[in-house]
């Protein structure tokens, strides 16, 4: 019997560490992808260059699974080549592109996605690291 997967775990596949099903996830949307007032880099950018530069990190770009909550931010990423999925808001559509206000309506429907995402990671049988931009970057590691 053939069962079909979904992108969802195509994209999971692709990414985890195949010894322990552990991907680094990271959500983006069109404000994280592009630059401040025109001026090159990217939020974006400055994330991917962290595993260019840092010591021994390039190789972790293979399981790292960019989430992106619009079209723009998924076009850049298919563009740079990396393990994209597309997150898609209820009803579809760009509802999560751009900068949301911190505790408005789009902004929680925008964690509560988030939140159910990690989720049904967490449901197919991965481990994540899970990069949450704030003032600092932070990686928290959730497994069940």
């Amino acid at each position: 019997m053939c069962v079909k997967k979904d992108e969802l775990e195509v994209a999971l596949e692709k990414a985890s560490m195949a010894a322990n099903k552990t991907v680094i996830i990271t959500t983006i949307n069109k404000a994280y992808v592009e630059p401040y007032r025109g001026e090159y880099p990217s939020m974006f950018d400055i994330f991917l260059e962290g595993f260019w530069v840092g010591e021994e990190t390039r190789p972790l770009l293979r399981h790292l699974l960019v989430v992106s909550m619009d079209s723009a931010s998924h076009e850049r990423c298919q563009f740079r080549r990396l393990n994209c999925y597309r997150l898609v808001a209820e009803g579809g559509g760009d509802s999560f592109a751009g900068e949301k206000i911190y505790m408005s309506n789009e902004f929680i429907e925008m964690m509560w996605s988030r939140t159910y995402f990690l989720l049904d990671v967490l449901k197919r049988g991965y481990n994540f690291i899970f990069t949450i931009k704030f003032k600092l970057e932070h990686a928290i590691r959730f497994s069940i």
